[in-house]
């Protein structure tokens, strides 16, 4: 085994990978932007009622059903800006409209009529930092449908892909992990995913990549940090910064129940796995910022760089915000006693089948300790990322399906694995 954890000779392959791909990434973008925007206006103009009371919750009080109407007018009214500028300014770009000034109208409803009415005198804004690659996806798709039609498509492609990675965890003998697989779903709350926007690139990249890894698990434990490479890119062009981290801690729990080395090993690959998808999620997002510089003449590095300061500060609005208060706001959509109870049960049920089993014991303990480790990633995350998660966690709590999906593979796997 190479004891190098980022070995040097990849760093070629790595930055070859990130560069291709950025200026393909780009390309993509270049000829989305390139298309007519009057079709794609017309399938919008049922839509405004649904923005007309802003952000709302499905569920009263439950905040894991929030949907984020804020930052999905944002999407959508990027996604018909019909301005002057060339395609490749407009793909570096991204713009949206600024709405007037109206205390009589929530912000996302007037955000989105504003965008509709196509008034070539409003304001604009840039979100230049970040790639908003599902622009890609989204401009080409709103030739063909409406908001309604792409969000039923988008559930349509979810619940497939659950039932397929449902279908492949037995052919990998892997059938003991659909109660864990059922649980991280239930974390991730489908019914909220697939009705915004929003929250839809880091499932499917979670999922798509949990589903490839099952569909070749070869290649990927030939090239692992190829895979993760590029799931931290495909995470960084697509995301606009919900629960990026499910697209790492996700499929690194499956690929650590693939493997069969000793508990150092797979302690040595997690650091090595989580960094190279730390280099395609960093990398790529780099890239943006040094392309748009070159293509809009600004410097997106400073504005990026405030941008991260401010997203991993300790205060909001002028107040300090602590650890123990984003750990509750985060956590409260779990608090419900259906969590609680199931958790209960797992935990006691484990336990007792693998004593009366009798594979319960120091060694087996310690070889899935890894997984503990794993499961801790989302509270390191919040400490970095206090500010963020702290005001939106609406969605950022998802980061702690993570945790759930690691510790329900740690209490099937007293049972159900030989180590």
């Amino acid at each position: 085994m190479n004891k190098s954890i980022l070995p040097p000779r990849k760093f070629g392959l790595a930055a070859f990978w990130l560069i291709g791909w950025a200026a393909i990434g780009y390309l993509l973008l270049v000829v989305a932007f390139s298309l007519p925007t009057a079709r794609m206006r017309s399938h919008l103009e049922s839509t405004p009622g649904t923005f007309s009371n802003g952000s709302v919750v499905l569920v009263k009080d439950d905040t894991s059903t929030y949907l984020d109407y804020l930052t999905e007018a944002t999407i959508l009214s990027e996604a018909i800006y019909d301005g002057d500028e060339s395609a490749f300014t407009k793909a570096a770009a991204i713009y949206s409209i600024i709405p007037p000034s109206d205390e009589t109208l929530n912000w996302s409803y007037a955000k989105f009529t504003a965008a509709l009415s196509s008034n070539r005198d409003a304001a604009y804004g840039a979100y230049a930092r970040y790639w908003q690659g599902q622009n890609a996806i989204l401009r080409p798709l709103l030739l063909l449908f409406d908001y309604k039609d792409i969000l039923r498509l988008n559930m349509l492609v979810q619940l497939g892909l659950m039932l397929w990675i449902a279908y492949l965890l037995p052919r990998r003998q892997l059938g003991y992990l659909l109660l864990p697989f059922v649980i991280l779903f239930g974390a991730l709350t489908p019914a909220a995913t697939s009705l915004c926007l929003q929250y839809t690139p880091c499932f499917l990249i979670m999922a798509g990549g949990c589903a490839f890894l099952l569909c070749y698990p070869d290649a990927v434990k030939k090239h692992p940090w190829l895979f993760f490479l590029s799931l931290g890119m495909a995470t960084s062009y697509f995301d606009f910064l919900t629960y990026p981290l499910v697209t790492l801690g996700i499929p690194l729990v499956l690929y650590l129940n693939l493997e069969n080395t000793s508990w150092k090993q797979r302690l040595h690959q997690i650091i090595r796995l989580c960094l190279w998808w730390g280099v395609g999620y960093v990398g790529f997002w780099a890239e943006k910022w040094l392309l748009g510089s070159l293509v809009l003449r600004e410097n997106l590095f400073l504005e990026a760089r405030d941008s991260i300061l401010l997203r991993a500060s300790h205060e909001t609005v002028g107040q300090a915000i602590t650890y123990t208060a984003t750990l509750k706001n985060n956590l409260q959509p779990y608090a419900l006693r259906t969590w609680i109870l199931l958790w209960v049960l797992l935990a006691v049920g484990s336990l007792l089948l693998a004593l009366h089993r009798r594979v319960l014991s120091v060694r087996r303990l310690t070889a899935l300790a890894p997984l503990i480790l794993v499961a801790c990633m989302p509270f390191v995350w919040y400490y970095f990322t206090q500010n963020h998660s702290y005001i939106h966690f609406g969605f950022t709590h998802r980061e702690l399906a993570i945790t759930l999906f690691a510790l329900s593979c740690f209490f099937v796997r007293l049972c159900y694995r030989d180590e």
